[in-house]
């Protein structure tokens, strides 16, 4: 599906990479990856739009509070998934630490949940003006690419890639995340979101 005319940029930092549809690594398989870094050392990003069955009050028994079990934890990617990682809107009090990553605007990572476990006490939560409260997704785990592993994937044509939105990234429905992204795509890739999911069958 992706057009030999496209040429990638040299760092995909700060993009979205969409799967195609027949993508066969289950880990992959209809997903949509903020790539956080890449560069000549490999590449690193989250999956976006794969909720898992837990929630935060389950993984650490501090946060078992009506808050903690209603914050859902995503699966990130198949590596490193005994490390909780967070992307965030903008917080009130611009707070973010020095090892914050911005890759688009309006969308900060976080590498340590710990710089953001205040805003999951309840006490904290809810003195927070409703309108002022920011989104916060948290992570298990990674995507991550060695030197080289990714380039070999785009020019297979695994992945179509297009720059990062927080709407995707922070989607009420993240089920839907992998169509909307290819929507915002655009052109045929629109078409096929609102088609066929298979293009072997079209």
């Amino acid at each position: 599906m992706t057009s030999p005319a496209e040429i990638p940029p040299q760092s995909l930092k700060g993009f979205f990479l969409i799967s195609e549809s027949n993508m066969t690594d289950p880990n992959f398989f209809q997903t949509v990856v903020l790539m956080l870094e890449h560069n000549n050392e490999g590449a690193f990003g989250l999956v976006v739009n794969r909720k898992s069955q837990l929630t935060l009050g389950d993984i650490i028994p501090r946060f078992a509070t009506t808050r903690g079990f209603a914050s859902p934890v995503f699966v990130g990617g198949p590596v490193q998934q005994e490390y909780l990682f967070v992307l965030h809107s903008e917080l009130p009090d611009q707070d973010k630490s020095d090892s914050s990553l911005e890759p688009v605007a309006g969308i900060i990572f976080e590498p340590s949940f710990k710089n953001l476990e205040k805003y999951f006490e309840e006490e904290s939560w809810n003195s927070i003006p409703i309108d002022d409260r920011p989104q916060i997704h948290l992570f298990l785990g990674y995507s991550g690419w060695a030197p080289g592993q990714l380039e070999k994937e785009m020019e297979s044509g695994s992945w179509i890639y297009h720059r990062a939105a927080p709407k995707i990234v922070f989607h009420e429905n993240p089920e839907k995340g992998w169509k909307d992204a290819l929507r915002e795509k655009g052109g045929i890739y629109k078409i096929f979101a609102d088609s066929n999911q298979n293009p072997n069958l079209n």
